[in-house]
């Protein structure tokens, strides 16, 4: 489905996206830079463009063209209904791709969309700031004001991303992307599906085994109906089993922490997919890819093409790609669970990546590295 575009809408982009960009729409934005896989894909430069809009706001310095690391990008999934286009959406997954100073390798850190944080007042929206869960910030930023038809994305991402500055001590983002988990279905079909190992029993809260959305129970608590299982064990996957599996987290060890080990697995298969030859050399399946992005997409590179991104980040391969989870706990009291609090290796972990030290990170805590 097309995501609702703001007032604050930018000229649309007049040169094409590359591979790179498509590699955003699943997740791993900067691995398809590389030079090899600009030249497979040379002709599809020519064929699409991009809609570029203002994700960040004022978020930031603003930039030339110049790009420089270390660098920092904020990805975010949103899942939005179809059936209820002016419901304000919240941020389903939160990413923050880090690339070393030496624009060669990577990091991609998981945030736990349950995160407690202060979410910062938006003068904009009139939204008065307080404690809140991390993924609320997009809702509360995006919400019509008077006047107003659809939720306003961009101004949602602007306060999600304000949020996770504060959060984390990041003082600028390079660039922003969102992509609507619809979108993400209609990529991974396009890929032919995705192979992954699942270690553990997932039972499904959101599909039947045909695919088939649950029904929502009497009363509109929970959902009821046969559910779709995936049992331990290699799986070829589906766009939307791939994203059923994603959006799991009631049920599977660790709750949102093992929700998070699950997406960053899906988005390993993803671009293991993308990098195999039975995709690098089939133009017609290259081409379906990209168009199956559609108007999923949303880049704000702050001023600096996809193009640009794809030429400075041509060193970096899918080797050097480390994912990492945020390392928090929940937080309950007699009113039940909370949200997830952020522990001291947590803030460590911010630490480094605001300093560009997450290598000495990790050889302090190596089992965060996924």
């Amino acid at each position: 489905m097309a995501l609702a575009r703001s007032r604050r809408r930018r000229t649309r982009a007049r040169r094409p996206p590359t591979w790179a960009v498509v590699c955003a729409v699943v997740g791993a934005f900067l691995l398809l830079a590389s030079g090899s896989l600009l030249a497979a894909g040379q002709w599809l430069l020519a064929r699409y463009a991009l809609d570029q809009e203002d994700l960040l706001g004022d978020w930031g310095e603003a930039y030339g063209t110049d790009l420089e690391g270390p660098l920092n990008i904020l990805l975010v999934g949103i899942d939005t209904r179809p059936g209820r286009p002016e419901e304000a959406p919240r941020a389903d997954s939160i990413m923050v791709v880090h690339v070393d100073e030496d624009l060669d390798r990577g990091y991609l850190v998981s945030l736990p969309r349950d995160l407690l944080v202060d979410i910062p007042p938006d003068p904009e929206t009139g939204f008065a700031g307080g404690r809140d869960r991390l993924n609320a910030a997009m809702y509360y930023g995006s919400r019509q004001l008077p006047g107003e038809e659809l939720p306003d994305l961009p101004r949602g991402f602007a306060l999600l991303a304000r949020t996770v500055g504060n959060l984390t001590g990041i003082d600028t983002w390079d660039a922003g992307v969102v992509i609507d988990f619809e979108g993400f279905v209609r990529v991974v079909d396009a890929l032919g599906g995705v192979t992954m190992e699942l270690d553990e029993r997932i039972v499904s809260e959101h599909r039947q085994p045909d695919g088939r959305h649950r029904p929502p129970a009497p009363g509109g608590d929970g959902y009821v109906g046969p559910q779709a299982v995936y049992e331990p064990g290699v799986h070829h996957l589906k766009g939307w089993q791939a994203l059923d599996i994603a959006r799991q987290r009631y049920g599977v060890e660790g709750g949102d922490y093992g929700r998070q080990r699950n997406q960053q697995r899906l988005l390993e298969a993803i671009v293991s997919k993308a990098f195999s030859r039975e995709v690098l050399t089939d133009p017609v399946r290259l081409d379906r890819v990209v168009r199956s992005a559609g108007d999923s997409l949303v880049f704000d590179g702050r001023g600096r093409g996809p193009i640009d991104f794809a030429f400075a980040l041509r060193g970096v391969r899918p080797g050097d790609l480390t994912m990492l989870g945020v390392p928090a706990g929940s937080v309950v009291t007699d009113a039940g669970y909370q949200g997830e609090a952020l522990d001291v290796t947590g803030e460590e972990l911010f630490r480094a990546l605001r300093t560009d030290t997450l290598p000495a990170f990790l050889a302090r805590h190596p089992e965060l590295a996924r």
